[in-house]
């Protein structure tokens, strides 16, 4: 999970595979505020362009975020400048099986599927390491990933064509390992704002015993959450038109 996306890539997601993250980042914000002993501290696994980050500054959080990626770095810089002038928002490029910072924080998350991206559950594993380690102790570590079901789309030719984007999705998932690889490209923004996105996304899917394993493993005790329904949806695939679940939320704790 180095410097995963382009820097076309960045600007499309900001653009167009947030709507999620929007809805569902006030929920993740008020529970965590409730979480006993929290002062309200936070790191961001994975920020990506700091669009979970805006929720938590508005609340008046403090935040690190941290991901792999410059391009995606470069849009939280930007969006949330202020902050960061202001001591309240601070970003680090970093692998997410890796990452340090210079005091615990009270809670960390990391948002739509990202972790998904970790290719083995030696790899999941570390990245809780790292997460445990970056906790005072009480602290609240919530995360989702994409169901297998979310996945399937990604055997289907998907076509965007709107006044704003044109762009095709294609790729291929095998339901006996697990993984599978889905190409992004086209053009999206109008006029001299016109840009080309052209990336290749690869994702693992891990199911409710290997996460709850690799937790266990890192120290965390898994915790009861109030996320359900609508929370577990996405945007795109199949299984946004079903009653079937995309995503999973999990919720840990430090002792």
């Amino acid at each position: 999970m180095g410097n995963y996306y382009s820097e076309g890539f960045a600007s499309f997601f900001d653009t167009s595979y947030t709507g999620w993250v929007n809805r569902f980042s006030p929920k993740l914000v008020a529970h965590l505020a409730r979480v006993p002993g929290t002062d309200r501290t936070a790191v961001d696994i994975c920020c990506g362009t700091g669009v979970t980050a805006a929720w938590f500054l508005d609340a008046g959080w403090t935040l690190h975020g941290v991901d792999g990626s410059k391009s995606m770095l470069d849009l939280a810089r930007a969006r949330h400048a202020g902050a960061i002038a202001a001591g309240r928002f601070a970003v680090t490029q970093a692998d997410a099986r890796e990452f340090t910072l210079p005091a615990p924080v009270s809670a960390c998350v990391s948002m739509d599927g990202a972790l998904n991206h970790l290719p083995s559950t030696e790899d999941l594993r570390e990245c809780f390491a790292a997460a445990y380690a970056a906790l005072a102790p009480g602290g609240e570590f919530v995360f989702d990933l994409y169901e297998q079901t979310h996945f399937l789309h990604w055997n289907h030719v998907t076509l965007t064509d709107t006044p704003d984007a044109v762009v095709v999705k294609r790729g291929v998932w095998d339901t006996d390992t697990r993984t599978g690889m889905l190409r992004v490209s086209g053009m999206f923004g109008a006029g001299d704002r016109a840009r080309r996105v052209d990336q290749t996304l690869t994702s693992w899917y891990y199911d409710h015993e290997d996460v709850t394993d690799a937790l266990r493993a890192a120290g965390f005790a898994p915790v009861p959450h109030e996320f359900g329904g609508a929370d577990l949806k996405c945007d795109s695939g199949s299984c946004s038109r079903t009653d079937v679940p995309c995503r999973a939320i999990y919720a840990a704790r430090k002792s």
